[in-house]
């Protein structure tokens, strides 16, 4: 068993790392999608191999495995998992199981806004620049009066575009699964970075699209706002200026992503991790389907 738990960790550092440092070469809407593939195979991937040796530590202990005893495949299966890694395994997805939890509370709590959509936009009286995407069922754009102050005519017209491709790609979705990865796995975190700034790009060559192809006058308007805004209230929102805007502003600078060999070689290779990942997962959760599989009668 303890060889077959390696193989998640085997799968993030060889396809992990590679398709995220992969993405930003692409068209940010293959790369959010490949990262967020990646991002959930590993940390449920992470998941199973904590729940297998978990399962497999409880279920060796003396009280608990004199009320098993009627079942000699699922123990013997699992009665070689020692203490020193079964204590830490349990507590660490009972801690991995809390965190996600919590975070997808939170994911949620955002997306309920105190607001009143008119017509999909909210105009607020407010000096300070702001402005975001409040995704959900009820989904809709939030501007301050002092970001449509701040900004020309055909800068608002760029915003609201950026803001648009959030609400029409559903990119709250992808937001909410960073944040529930994250939490449950902090190592992946580096996977989560990556993914939220795709989900940005994503909006950013949408709004380039809707200008003409004017990448300067977008990227403008990313700094103008960005630099603006002066105070954040800790809500996982998406908003024009609201993460890195450097490597944003940078790309789009640049030509326009390749969106046709390049983002199918970062599909296929999220596509070859999750699939070595998913086979190492089912190497472990082999054991827990075992004892399913061989119950006894009583």
């Amino acid at each position: 068993m303890i060889p077959s738990l390696l193989l998640p960790a085997v799968a993030a550092l060889v396809a992990g790392v590679p398709v995220a440092g992969g993405q930003g070469r692409v068209d940010p809407r293959i790369g959010a999608r490949a990262l967020a593939l990646v991002a959930a195979g590993l940390a449920l991937a992470a998941a199973a191999a904590l729940a297998t040796v978990g399962v497999g530590f409880v279920s060796g202990l003396p009280w608990i495995s004199d009320h098993l005893a009627w079942c000699r495949t699922f123990t013997r299966t699992h009665d070689q998992v020692p203490a020193w890694l079964g204590v830490p395994a349990t507590g660490l997805l009972a801690v991995m199981a809390g965190s996600a939890a919590r975070a997808y509370r939170l994911a949620r709590r955002d997306l309920r806004s105190p607001l009143t959509p008119v017509h999909g936009l909210r105009v607020v009286d407010d000096d300070r620049p702001d402005a975001y995407a409040v995704g959900g069922t009820a989904g809709h754009i939030v501007v301050t009066t002092g970001m449509l102050d701040l900004l020309g005519p055909t800068e608002r017209g760029v915003l609201l575009a950026h803001e648009r491709s959030h609400l029409r790609h559903r990119h709250h979705r992808y937001l909410a699964l960073a944040r529930v990865v994250a939490a449950a796995a902090p190592p992946l975190g580096f996977l989560t970075r990556r993914l939220c700034l795709a989900i940005e790009r994503w909006a950013d060559e949408d709004a380039a699209r809707e200008a003409g192809g004017d990448r300067r006058l977008v990227a403008r308007t990313i700094l103008r706002a960005a630099l603006a805004r002066t105070d954040y209230d800790g809500r996982a929102v998406l908003g024009l200026g609201s993460l890195g805007v450097r490597a944003r502003v940078d790309a789009l600078l640049q030509p326009a992503p390749d969106r046709s060999l390049g983002p199918m070689a970062v599909l296929v290779a999220a596509l070859g991790a999750v699939s070595l990942v998913l086979a190492g997962s089912a190497l472990q959760v082999h054991h827990l389907l075992g004892f399913v599989v061989h119950v006894c009668s009583l």
